[in-house]
């Protein structure tokens, strides 16, 4: 823009001149002195002849006017000159080189010039007393403490359970798992790495020692995240770790509070300062795009989570979120109900109505608040988290509900907590507008996550507003999103998620009773999950107990096989020979699974009929592998008595187990507010018994 009385006015440092009566004017002046780190002069026009007596004489009630370098700039132009100076120069490009681009601009200007009254109301309504910049610096630092208490919970609850689970001499061990993804690879001679279809270290070694290993190594990837030391290398060992894990470890380590934890893990790499140590007298702001990383993780979390509830049907066509029923079941069908969620389902149905809307305020409403300025933002914050610390109290969902408290601490600018923090953190002075080698490196880095971050999400969202339908043949993906959502699901790190989509109205609960050589039917106990009806609902966060939470989902696999009798009966069989000859994966064929009678019968019919019984067989027996193998390899341990397993047995005196009955019952919260000896009632009538004898 063409500069004015460029030999009259010739300030040493830059000087930017405002109208000091117009309390808009002064809110950005503020804001723009915030930005300049004391390198630029801000100065009313009122006061301009006095300290500049030979500053030029300009309409700046009009316009702000800036003095940099002999040149005079006012309007649009000055502002982009302003940030062109402290180091964000493309908007003073795209203004010299479009003239477009300056037209518009100095139109947006002077159109904000002429209602600055209406502007500084808005200025108000969605900022608040200032118009300052938000910083995140003293949220930023927190929040890479909390992330590492969060990896620390989780992966010392996995470990402390990790033997039984994916052991050596587990129900699933891990070491079993890779040598069948390997001999498969070998035997079929495809072109698809190991490496991608079990991404692990544990490759490296499959012996319990390594696999111990890395379940230290991410403790303490944790434990230095915790303290601030190397962040970034801390959470790369932590995702790598706890990826590793969660590959080999299906279906124990396949939550969504899992998953989200890898997704948070990767995007909190680009948020987290790059140093030694984050010393909290020298804490930074987080990068733009890292902070953005996080806020786009919380709005896909929550929006998917709603989204899901109004486009998801039960096999009936019936959907409990839209006839707002779904709190009348909630509770008390829950995986892991505590006893907090027992008063709260006596509650007058009106306040069901109520947290039902709530849940849909916080999930489809809040999380594009994060999208606008600082009073949205931190009404979005607050709903989130007391959202959250609802579900904490009312369900036992691990980490998962801490985790998402935790991403929405990022959501908290410095102003809101500065009075409570400032004697303990100190946020540092500098700006960096330089970019060394390394941030260029990150902001590439970041900018490509970004892009396929944007990208999966809206594969995800398409496929949930689809909803049930999204199973059949009219869901259609492009080749490149096929391939990103393939690699993110290999990574496991930009996921969809949604839980509860069709809420269950039923709890069928898996009864297990052992026969000892006393002839008496003794029940397996869990530690969390109900079994008597005198059991009091455990509150037990944030521990994760992965097989209470997994049987759970096998009750009601055992529940919907009910109404198939081909498909319960070779269930039935699935798990009495799976227990009573030990099979692990690798062991199984179909000829297990056909009883010498049947074989006999086989014979005698037509091939064509033959061979459909043994298709719909392999069938119904993959369908049990891949839901049902934990299970029962878990059911062959108890039937061994597996010194792992010996926490299960209600009495330390069982000796010998010849039976194993596995029924199916229906469970429900007791309704007697006053007796507090039964918390749940059992119903046992037509209930579903499997036996198996193991003599």
């Amino acid at each position: 823009m063409t500069g004015y009385n460029k030999k009259q006015f010739r300030p040493k440092h830059p000087v930017m001149v405002w109208d000091g009566e117009c309390q808009f004017c002064k809110l950005c002046a503020d804001r723009f002195n915030s930005l300049a780190n004391d390198d630029i002069e801000f100065i009313p026009f009122q006061d301009l002849p006095n300290k500049y007596p030979n500053a030029p004489d300009l309409d700046y009630k009009k316009s702000v006017v800036f003095f940099i370098n002999n040149q005079t700039y006012t309007g649009a132009a000055a502002v982009f000159s302003f940030y062109n100076t402290i180091g964000k120069k493309w908007p003073m490009r795209l203004y010299d080189r479009f003239k477009i681009f300056s037209k518009i601009s100095e139109m947006f200007y002077r159109f904000i010039a002429n209602k600055r009254r209406l502007f500084r109301l808005i200025v108000n309504a969605f900022w608040g007393s200032n118009f300052l910049p938000d910083t995140y610096k003293i949220s930023g630092w927190i929040y890479g403490r909390l992330l590492g208490l969060v990896g620390l919970i989780a992966f010392f609850s996995f470990w402390i359970q990790s033997d039984l689970l994916i052991g050596s001499s587990g129900i699933v061990p891990f070491e079993s798992d890779l040598k069948q993804v390997e001999g498969f690879i070998t035997t079929t001679n495809t072109d698809i790495s190991k490496w991608f279809a079990r991404p692990t270290i544990l490759w490296f070694s499959q012996t319990d020692l390594w696999l111990n290993m890395v379940l230290c190594a991410g403790t303490i990837a944790c434990i230095l995240l915790l303290i601030g030391f190397v962040p970034h290398i801390s959470i790369a060992i932590s995702w790598v770790c706890y990826l590793s894990i969660s590959s080999v470890s299906e279906p124990f380590l396949n939550f969504q509070w899992d998953i989200l934890l890898l997704e948070a893990y990767l995007l909190s790499v680009f948020f987290v300062p790059w140093k030694i140590y984050d010393d909290r007298k020298n804490i930074q702001n987080p990068s733009t795009l890292g902070k953005w990383l996080l806020w786009l993780l919380a709005i896909k979390l929550m929006f998917e989570s709603g989204l899901v509830k109004f486009t998801f049907f039960g096999p009936d066509g019936s959907n409990t979120w839209r006839d707002l029923t779904a709190l009348n079941y909630h509770y008390w069908t829950q995986p892991i109900p505590s006893w907090i969620s027992w008063y709260i389902d006596k509650l007058p149905d009106i306040i069901d109505k109520i947290s039902l809307g709530f849940t849909y305020w916080s999930e489809l409403i809040i999380p594009f608040m994060i999208f606008f300025p600082r009073r949205m933002r931190r009404i979005a914050f607050f709903s989130l988290i007391i959202f959250q610390t609802l579900i904490i109290m009312t369900g036992n969902y691990g980490f998962f509900n801490l985790l998402t408290i935790v991403i929405c601490v990022t959501l908290i600018d410095d102003q809101l907590i500065e009075g409570f923090t400032s004697k303990w953190l100190v946020a540092s002075s500098e700006v960096n507008t330089v970019k060394t080698p390394t941030e260029k490196i990150k902001i590439a880095c970041g900018v490509f996550i970004l892009a396929c971050f944007i990208f999966t999400t809206i594969v995800f969202i398409k496929r949930d507003l689809i909803g049930s339908k999204a199973n059949q043949n009219n869901y259609k993906i492009s080749s490149i999103g096929r391939t990103l959502t393939q690699t993110a699901q290999v990574s496991r790190s930009m996921n969809a998620y949604g839980l509860f989509r069709v809420m269950t109205v039923t709890r069928p609960e898996i009864y297990i009773e052992v026969l000892s050589s006393d002839s008496i039917w003794s029940p397996v106990v869990f530690d969390y999950k109900p079994v008597k009806p005198d059991t009091r609902p455990k509150f037990f966060f944030p521990h994760m107990p992965r097989i209470d939470w997994q049987i759970w989902f096998e009750a009601l696999y055992f529940e919907r096989l009910i109404s198939d009798p081909f498909a319960l009966s070779t269930y039935q069989r699935f798990l009495e020979v799976m227990v009573t000859e030990d099979l692990k994966t690798g062991d199984i064929s179909i000829n297990n699974f056909i009883k010498k009678e049947d074989q006999r019968v086989l014979g005698s019919l037509p091939f064509a009929d033959k061979q459909n019984y043994i298709n719909r067989l392999q069938l119904s027996i993959n369908s049990h592998l891949k839901n049902s193998y934990w299970f029962a390899r878990f059911l062959s341990k108890i039937a061994r008595l597996d010194p792992m397993v010996r926490g299960f047995f209600e009495s330390d005196n069982i000796s010998d187990i010849k039976s194993l009955r596995i029924s199916l019952y229906q469970y429900s919260f007791s309704n007697d507010p006053e007796d507090r000896s039964n918390w749940w009632n059992i119903n046992t009538n037509n209930s579903p018994s499997i036996i198996i004898d193991l003599k």
